[in-house]
């Protein structure tokens, strides 16, 4: 089974595996109303793609962050950058939430993995919750993420 890594903030850490964020809000791959489970392929890509989207607080300020180390059943489905479509780094969501439209609706697997936008070497992975292989993720580990101060530069 692969391992994945999911980092949540502290007030979310008694539900891992909940979608109701990205139902909530949407994200990259996901228009609003639609749930799926963002993961990676590396705990250090989780890191940078939490701090990408953190807050722009005080250090002091930073919420605390936990890592949940994940195992998933072995029906992920990956996308090499040059299948990727021309919009895929796209600074908006647009064009990208439709792009897996057919996953969305009918999850023919339980995962799919796309080079990150900000790391493209490492993966993002995401789940489908209605896939019937999702009840059989196990969480393996959880501990709380740091964030060292010099890894923290705030918006101005």
């Amino acid at each position: 089974m692969p391992r994945l890594y999911r980092i949540i903030r502290d007030k979310y850490r008694q539900e891992p595996l909940s979608v109701v964020g990205s139902q909530l809000f949407g994200g990259r791959w996901n228009p609003k109303g639609v749930g799926v489970l963002y993961a990676t392929s590396t705990p250090e890509l989780g890191l940078v793609e939490t701090l990408a989207h953190a807050p722009a607080v005080r250090y002091e300020e930073l919420p605390t962050y936990w890592v949940f180390s994940l195992e998933v059943p072995d029906d992920i489905r990956y996308y090499k950058r040059e299948e990727m479509p021309d919009y895929w780094q796209d600074d908006t969501y647009e064009q990208t939430q439709g792009w897996l439209h057919d996953w969305l609706t009918v999850p023919d697997s339980l995962s799919v993995a796309v080079p990150s936008v900000l790391v493209p070497l490492s993966y993002n992975v995401i789940l489908h919750p209605a896939h019937r292989l999702f009840e059989q993720i196990r969480i393996t580990g959880q501990e709380i993420q740091p964030v060292y101060r010099r890894l923290w530069r705030p918006a101005d």
